[in-house]
């Protein structure tokens, strides 16, 4: 019994010795003293601020949220360095030099468009080499392509794949006589990819629904004039259009198409963004997406953290987040702190940075989108949900009647490509 009790002993140990091991040596020194320097690269100005018109503040919010509830991060406090990327690559790669390289900040969250992730993520997992944490830079080139085994680099908001499940989804359900169907997008690599990403999983579903028209228009314009591919669209009469106009050009296009009487025309229109900008793009009764879940929403009250941290935006910003980055800074202090606190907890020291981004890998939280899990090969599938806009007698917009995919459908296993993901898809439906 002896024996018996001291090999399984020996086992243990030996098996803790493992998981220190894969963590990297341990870190030298006590935990330092003074602020823990993170930063942020969000948009601040230019197109992408009418997605995330309070990124800046909603960066501070979590950063004082962290701090004042939370405990900072090992007890010590967060220092938050937030930088403009002005949505722009180039720019983005400029802040994140300047974020890892002169303010020696230990992790980065930011980039909201795919162009400016996939602009920062060969140079974090090749030259910086220090967690950074993708708020939104949807595509699914990032980890088949950009980075195909990222380390360092990880993702908070959702991909291509499944954003798309959600929308096809939520047409199927709202309108479930579905015959003919319209697409629009941006004529760039994102809006290609998820119209051609809404056709192949439609087909899965409803093979017998006809796309009647799908165009692509010009992106960022000074002046977009949409009037051409409104005209065409009402002229095709689809029982449902999909929009993913954005920025700048969601705000030109919901003006011209109201102007145009676009939404009386068309049964079941889905604008995509429509929930973004304070109500700049709102139609009630319009689908519109959230990438924040279902969490931030009424009654919000009720949940953790968003109890605490949906008033602090409120009184803040004066409106609730429907896009993801304005809860995702939150999702990624929390995973932050619990990747530090896993390592020392192991290792009885200081983190070095490699840990910290190897301790992400697979952590679960519980924030402000609910539970979620880390995955390095593509994204924490942060809830990814579609409802009807609606406007309450405080004039503030929220959606009503949202739908929440499954897990199981919106995780792309690493052993399947993205393609037979879809394929299966049909059959588990």
């Amino acid at each position: 019994m002896f024996m018996r009790k001291s090999k399984a002993l020996v086992v243990m140990l030996t098996a803790a010795m493992l998981l220190v091991g894969a963590l990297g040596a341990a870190a030298s020194g006590e935990i330092p003293s003074g602020p823990i320097k993170i930063g942020f690269a969000v948009p601040m100005s230019g197109t992408a601020t009418s997605l995330a018109p309070d990124a800046g503040i909603n960066a501070q919010i979590a950063v004082e949220y962290i701090n004042k509830y939370e405990g900072g991060i090992l007890g010590r406090p967060v220092q938050a360095f937030i930088y403009d990327t002005k949505g722009d690559p180039q720019t983005t790669v400029d802040v994140f030099g300047k974020l890892i390289e002169n303010d020696g900040v230990e992790a980065v969250l930011g980039c909201l468009s795919s162009s400016t992730g996939l602009a920062i993520a060969p140079r974090v997992e090749n030259r910086w080499k220090i967690p950074t944490l993708l708020l939104e830079a949807t595509t699914m080139q990032m980890f088949t392509t950009a980075v195909p085994n990222p380390k360092y680099v990880y993702r908070i908001g959702p991909d291509d794949v499944m954003q798309s499940i959600t929308h096809v989804k939520a047409v199927l359900e709202n309108k479930p006589d579905l015959k003919t169907i319209a697409l629009g997008a941006p004529d760039y690599e994102w809006g290609h990819d998820v119209v051609n990403s809404f056709i192949k999983i439609l087909a899965q579903f409803r093979p017998d629904v006809e796309v009647v028209y799908t165009f692509f228009h010009p992106f960022g314009e000074a002046s977009p004039n949409f009037t051409a591919y409104i005209t065409e669209l009402m002229q095709r009469k689809p029982d449902v259009y999909v929009g993913y106009s954005w920025g700048t050009d969601g705000v030109a296009w919901h003006n011209q198409a109201k102007a145009m009487g676009l939404y009386g025309r068309i049964p079941l229109v889905f604008d995509v963004f429509a929930g973004t900008a304070k109500g700049q793009l709102a139609e009630e009764g319009v689908l519109a997406e959230t990438r924040a879940g279902n969490a931030m929403f009424p009654p919000h009250e009720l949940g953790y953290p968003n109890a605490k941290h949906a008033p602090m935006i409120l009184e803040r910003v004066g409106a609730l987040p429907t896009y993801g980055m304005g809860v995702h800074m939150l999702t990624g202090m929390l995973y932050l702190k619990a990747a530090y606190e896993k390592v020392y907890a192991l290792t009885g020291q200081y983190p070095t940075p490699e840990q910290v981004a190897t301790a992400l890998d697979g952590l679960s939280i519980i924030g402000p989108c609910g539970i979620t899990s880390m995955i390095n090969h593509q994204s924490t599938a942060p809830g990814m949900a579609v409802g009807k806009m609606h406007q309450r007698e405080d004039g503030l917009w929220v959606m009503e009647d949202l739908l929440i995919v499954p897990d199981y459908m919106r995780f792309v296993p690493p052993w399947m490509t993205v393609d037979e993901f879809i394929e299966t898809l049909g059959k588990i439906q």
